[in-house]
């Protein structure tokens, strides 16, 4: 909120870490609930959301799963 009230723009950018086997549906459940806790407490302290910037992080799996998605996938899944 102070950033928005002297004039800048907030930029909201989670990350889930990509350490250990984690596949990339694991990544999208934390992303999405990590994404939705983030703005529900921005809203919660005021913040205007339609004039932050979220910043997503790539949605792949962990770097010793043994199961790699494609880059087809992987902006598939970024984006939904």
């Amino acid at each position: 909120r102070v950033c928005q009230e002297t004039g800048l723009v907030p930029i909201v950018e989670p990350e889930v870490l990509i350490d250990g086997d984690h596949t990339q549906e694991t990544t999208a459940k934390h992303q999405e609930h990590f994404v939705s806790t983030v703005y529900k407490y921005l809203a919660e302290n005021n913040v205007m959301l339609e004039g932050t910037l979220l910043k997503p992080s790539m949605t792949v799996s962990g770097v010793d799963c043994t199961t790699k998605p494609t880059p087809e996938e992987v902006a598939k899944m970024t984006v939904q």
